[in-house]
């Protein structure tokens, strides 16, 4: 009697670890070196500085001068044609620091300006107009001779007459007359370092005609100034 076998069936693959993709992942894939990590700390902390500085220089502000209101050209500035604001730092900044205000006291606008805007430097002129048949006399004043209130460009001021004890009037006018009935201050400046004995150096101008006389009892210490009402437009 003859047996007759099945023919043998062939063998299915057990399914792979990693699915029915066929796919096996390396345990080592995720697996991270020191030096990426690091380089990946480095990076996190230099991008959390470059911000800081970011923030902190915009944050940062600077003084400015600006015009405390609308002024035409031609304006001799006092302190109150002046005023201070505020801008974000930067090094393209061409405004005139709040600390150099007093470059601008005395000077003539060269361009009108409007209230709020930035000053610069080039915007003035060193040399104010003068008033046709007037001249500016420079004079030299101890503490005596000059008011204790502060003094300030656009004032106006007598000049007088006054005698230095031990000398003799420099001029025809009596002693205590007034020279100048209203002399309009152009400049205050402090005295030069080796005339210890003033307190102030003073530009004034005055009619031309009364020009040498002044001079001359300004050179001679015999001038004095009292602060007048009003104020030079």
């Amino acid at each position: 009697m003859t047996s007759s076998m099945a023919p043998p069936r062939p063998s299915t693959p057990s399914p792979s670890p990693a699915g029915r993709t066929g796919l096996r992942l390396s345990s080592s894939t995720y697996r991270r070196r020191p030096w990426q990590i690091g380089l990946g700390v480095a990076l996190v902390v230099l991008c959390g500085a470059i911000g800081a500085t970011v923030f902190q220089s915009s944050a940062k502000r600077v003084s400015v001068v600006i015009a405390a209101r609308d002024l035409p050209a031609g304006t001799v500035l006092t302190p109150a044609d002046l005023a201070t604001g505020s801008l974000p730092a930067n090094d393209n900044i061409t405004a005139m620091s709040a600390s150099g205000a007093n470059v601008l006291i005395g000077s003539q606008l060269a361009v009108p300006t409007t209230h709020g805007q930035l000053m610069v430097r080039a915007m003035v002129s060193s040399k104010p107009p003068l008033t046709a048949g007037s001249q500016v006399v420079g004079v030299l004043l101890k503490g005596d001779q000059i008011p204790s209130v502060p003094i300030v460009v656009g004032d106006r001021v007598q000049v007088i007459a006054v005698s230095t004890p031990g000398q003799a009037s420099s001029g025809s006018s009596t002693v205590g007359a007034s020279l100048v009935d209203a002399a309009t201050v152009l400049a205050v400046n402090p005295p030069p370092g080796n005339q210890t004995q003033y307190v102030a150096n003073l530009s004034l101008e005055i009619p031309a005609a009364s020009a040498p006389e002044v001079a001359g009892y300004a050179a001679a210490d015999q001038i004095a100034i009292t602060l007048t009402s009003g104020h030079a437009t």
